[in-house]
């Protein structure tokens, strides 16, 4: 597969510039990162009419892009679908006054253009954990301005593992709009950092100032007295201002830890001895391969051998919509009617989360 190279201003950082024009991409490949490159791969090949790369999915991800290729394929109707299209806008004044002949470019997983009315999609293969319109905005800008005849671009971002859609429609003033104000706060000399949820992912974290001043917070005690009540009992707190300004400080401490440990851990890696610490090895997780030989080889009996078995419920799902030519609603539903006595849930578990609706 050919490797795709990232413009400068690249849309895919537009959702993070939007909270921090500060942020840079970590260089840092992520496993989740690696398989939506695969996934996006076979997307694409499914798309052109060949299905044979999904054998090379596990069975979650094949059903993830089989679903995103259904919703494609339904919103085209009759019209043609290009995949991996390379968008490029570069008519913005004073950046491209500055003698770059292309203000950006980024790669569409597929567009469908109807007359004056263009569907652009973009294919996640988790489920939502940010919101990427500003994405898809930068991608639209770009459309609009290769496509002059476009009077409306609907977005689409499928999220694959969820199957969830965030569909809304764009002009190119719409566009606009979210996109200009992002580019000109990049390219501000002076901007500043802005501490937010995409931190975690940033290549500076482990310098930036925004960040490190609010770990400062917590160390010191004279600042810190005003937010809580006691630095040591953290319970005490019954004021859900106070509580909520205490959550920020620890969300962002917590991601200062992280890259402390991630950059230690590397310096040791490297040789260099930290003095009350070492390096410990630990060994990875053993699993069995084939099930079927594995059964022959231990001499148990089948009751013997199932109760040492644990069976996922999304992946039966999976082999029995395989199995019976189901989709996965189908299959679900015949499941949950066949072995609903049998299904135990655990109690359901209660996290706090940042809530964008009111941010």
């Amino acid at each position: 597969m050919p490797v795709k190279h990232h413009h400068e201003l690249s849309p895919s950082k537009f959702p993070a510039w939007l909270e921090c024009s500060c942020f840079e991409s970590s260089l840092e490949v992520r496993k989740d990162a690696t398989e939506g490159t695969k996934q996006h791969a076979v997307l694409e090949a499914v798309l052109s009419g060949d299905d044979s790369p999904l054998e090379q999915l596990e069975p979650q991800a094949k059903d993830s892009v089989r679903w995103a290729a259904g919703y494609i394929s339904t919103l085209a109707e009759s019209a043609k679908i290009s995949s991996e299209v390379r968008v490029e806008y570069s008519t913005l004044d004073g950046f491209a006054a500055k003698g770059k002949s292309t203000v950006f470019f980024g790669t569409a997983d597929a567009l469908i253009v109807k007359g004056n009315l263009a569907e652009l999609i973009d294919f996640k293969s988790g489920a939502q954990v940010h919101s990427h319109r500003a994405q898809l905005a930068g991608y639209a800008l770009a459309v609009f301005s290769m496509r002059p005849r476009l009077k409306t671009i609907r977005c689409h971002v499928l999220y694959g593992r969820s199957k969830e859609v965030d569909a809304w429609s764009l002009t190119q003033a719409d566009a606009a709009g979210v996109v200009i104000p992002i580019l000109e706060a990049r390219q501000n000399q002076d901007r500043s950092p802005s501490p937010c949820e995409y931190c975690s992912f940033c290549g500076d974290r482990m310098t930036c100032p925004a960040l490190t001043e609010q770990v400062n917070t917590v160390v010191k005690a004279n600042e810190w007295q005003d937010l809580l009540p006691s630095l040591r009992e953290p319970g005490t707190i019954t004021d859900p201002s106070k509580m909520s300004q205490a959550l920020t400080v620890a969300r962002s401490v917590a991601i200062w830890a992280d890259a402390v440990r991630k950059a230690a851990t590397n310096l040791a890696k490297e040789g260099a001895t930290l003095p009350g610490f070492r390096i410990q090895e630990r060994k990875g997780t053993r699993t069995l391969s084939d099930l079927d030989e594995v059964f022959n080889r231990s001499c148990l009996t089948p009751a013997q051998f199932v109760s040492a078995c644990k069976v996922s419920i999304p992946k039966l799902i999976t082999a029995y919509a395989d199995a019976k030519d189901l989709n996965k609603a189908q299959a679900s539903q015949e499941i949950e009617s066949k072995l609903g006595d049998l299904i135990q849930e655990s109690p359901p578990s209660v996290s706090l989360v940042v809530d964008r609706k009111s941010s």
